[in-house]
C-alpha cells in the first residue's frame, strides 16, 4: 500500500515539520509542493517500509495511507495543476500585438499568472504543461 507525508514547511528556513529530511533518498516529493501558502505544503512518498508511528500527532504532518488519499491531497492542497511558458518569443509578441494585449491588465500579476491569462484568451506561443502528475 502506498504511504506518504503532507508536509508543512517554512521556506525561509526549509525546515520541515517533524523534522522530516527533505534530502531522504525514500521520501520522494515528485514536484508535490505548493510554495503559495504560508507555511508551504508539500507531499512525500514513502519508498520504504519505515514507522511512520513517530509522525502520528505531530503538528505539521499528515500521514496519507492509499493512492486514493494521496491523490486527494494532491488535488486539495497543491493548487494549478499546470504551468504556462512561452515557446516562441517571436510568434508570442505578433499575436499579442494581434490580439491588441491590454498590458495594463497584467502590470501586478505574476508571470506564470499572465501566461495563464493569454493562453486562455488563445495568445499563440504559449505552451500549457502539467506541473506534476498524480499516482
Amino acid at each position: 500500500m502506498k504511504r506518504a507525508l503532507l508536509i508543512e514547511w517554512d521556506r525561509s528556513t526549509g525546515k520541515r515539520a517533524g523534522g522530516v529530511n527533505p534530502r531522504d533518498p525514500k521520501l520522494q516529493c515528485y514536484g508535490w509542493q505548493n510554495t503559495d501558502v504560508e507555511p508551504s505544503i508539500e507531499i512525500r512518498l514513502v519508498e520504504d517500509d519505515r514507522d511512520l508511528s513517530q509522525y502520528e500527532g505531530v503538528k505539521g504532518i499528515t500521514i496519507l495511507t492509499g493512492v486514493e488519499a494521496i491523490n486527494q491531497a494532491i488535488d486539495d492542497n497543491l493548487g494549478e495543476q499546470y504551468r504556462y511558458s512561452k515557446t516562441d518569443s517571436d510568434i508570442f509578441i505578433m499575436s499579442c500585438n494581434q490580439k491588441n494585449v491590454d498590458w495594463s491588465k497584467h502590470k501586478n500579476k505574476k508571470l506564470e499568472n499572465t501566461l495563464k491569462d493569454l493562453f486562455d484568451q488563445d495568445v499563440a506561443g504559449i505552451k500549457k504543461q502539467k506541473r506534476f502528475n498524480k499516482l
